[in-house]
């Protein structure tokens, strides 16, 4: 059976990205975003967003946790917000100012996390 995209996308290697490297466009980034159906783009179209609602403060907690494992193994960050029933999350590549191809790849990576 085939990979589904998100499934390929994730399995994609993080590689570096040098400050001079182009930020995705948006229909780039438009076209990325259709195999993490669960993610939007910023209206400037700058940013990768989710949000994820929990029954409450422990399994949003967790999920916090099981996030931060993955970022750091990979070593690309999103920025998160919780609390009581909430995962908040942000990715960019700050630095080149925009989305590259690894913030595609992480948010597929964090789309295989028990949620």
């Amino acid at each position: 059976m085939p990979l589904s995209a998100a499934a390929a996308l994730a399995r994609e290697v993080i590689a570096p990205c040098p400050r001079n490297t182009p930020a995705l466009t948006r229909a780039e980034a438009e076209t990325l975003l259709a195999a993490i159906p669960n993610w939007t783009l910023s209206p400037d179209g700058t940013l990768l967003l989710r949000s994820c609602v929990l029954p409450d403060f422990a399994n949003a907690y967790a999920l916090v946790e099981r996030i931060a494992a993955l970022a750091e193994a990979a070593d690309h960050h999103p920025d998160i917000a919780f609390g009581w029933g909430y995962v908040r999350l942000t990715l960019q590549t700050h630095s080149i100012g925009g989305l590259h191809r690894n913030d595609f790849i992480m948010a597929a990576r964090i789309e295989t996390l028990p949620h």
